[in-house]
């Protein structure tokens, strides 16, 4: 009997460990979450952008939703308030990072894994108000799959999740791009996406500029956001004026700190396979100065970079928070206060 895990067992796995929380939307509405199919239905309110038409004032109205020169080509006799469509639908986009460094993981699981499982949560709470979801997943320098258009989630749950979870399941190769086996990089015309002939685009480069060019949405960005170059700043600063974007960090502990140990530690970078062997000194050991060790310094530049990062995210109005591999269920408070403050 083989003792290997199937892809449908990974998903099955990742969706006991999705939460569900309602995720306001502050653009469409200033109200947080109603019923289920309250935002994306054709009725008349107060939030929106399509005036249908004024009616009179009636106790327990909107005070701000008054509309002052009706009431004043009334004589004053009379206090209407403007009544518009409710917009028809909310779109939510998921961009996954699918570049080998998201295999890593030396704790519970992989950050490949943790990005299913906070893609996963995302994906629930959106069934539950009935708004449509479009995912990419992309590596270094290309999109591997995407959906062709935002649908309804019980139409593309399972394949948004195979595309981020199968990856991960194939040997690394340090020659060979990352592949997802279903949807591959030609449902979208990149040469569309480049604002000047001869332009190459990452593959974060071109999810985002696909996004970009869909009407306002909610984007969740999910990746460990390792090496992010100038240009890839700038378009997603770019995606953020349009958009609401919301960036999780995914990260592993080892990348925060070495361990408590000592004696030889090997580095190795996933991406290429390199290793390089250090000498860890134990912590009590006497004649090291404090501050100067290979463990400190190895958590400061960890923490510049990370510094770096969320400098540019509050320069750019862009939510964010950070979610670790070892977390497990004790992310759940923070996954649910990103969602409903975002």
């Amino acid at each position: 009997m083989s003792n290997k895990i199937t892809i449908e067992e990974l998903i099955e796995a990742v969706e006991a460990r999705a939460i569900q929380s309602p995720i306001p939307i502050r653009f469409r509405s200033s109200q947080n979450l109603g019923g289920a199919g309250e935002r994306n239905s054709r009725s008349r309110g107060f939030n929106g952008f399509d005036l249908v038409t004024q009616r009179e004032y009636q106790h327990g109205d909107d005070v701000k939703k008054i509309d002052w020169a009706a009431t004043a080509r009334s004589g004053g006799q009379k206090i209407f308030v403007s009544q518009f469509y409710e917009p028809r639908e909310v779109k939510f986009y998921i961009l996954v990072d699918s570049k080998l460094t998201m295999d890593f993981g030396s704790v519970r699981t992989t950050k490949r894994m943790l990005a299913a499982e906070l893609a996963a949560s995302i994906l629930k709470s959106a069934r539950k108000t009935n708004d449509k979801v479009g995912y990419i997943t992309y590596s270094e320098d290309r999109i591997e799959s995407m959906s062709k258009r935002a649908k309804f989630v019980g139409a593309m749950k399972n394949e948004a999740l195979r595309n981020i979870i199968e990856p991960g399941m194939t040997p690394v190769s340090h020659e060979m791009p990352v592949k997802a086996t279903n949807t591959q990089a030609e449902v979208i015309d990149v040469e569309g996406l480049t604002d000047q002939p001869g332009e190459k685009l990452t593959g974060l480069q071109q999810a985002l500029r696909f996004v970009r060019r869909q009407s306002k949405s909610l984007v969740f960005v999910i990746s460990d956001f390792i090496d992010l170059n100038e240009a890839e700043l700038t378009d997603l600063a770019s995606a953020s004026a349009r958009h609401d974007v919301v960036c999780m960090h995914v990260q592993d502990r080892r990348e925060r700190e070495l361990p408590d140990t000592w004696g030889v530690f090997v580095l190795e970078d996933i991406r290429k396979g390199a290793r390089k062997a250090i000498w860890l000194w134990p912590k009590w050991w006497p004649f090291q100065r404090r501050g100067s060790g290979v463990r400190e310094q190895f958590t400061a530049n960890f923490n510049s970079r990370r510094s770096t990062l969320i400098e540019f995210f509050k320069d750019n109005n862009i939510k964010w928070e950070e979610f670790s591999t070892e977390e497990g269920t004790a992310a759940t408070p923070k996954l649910t206060k990103l969602f409903a403050d975002h």
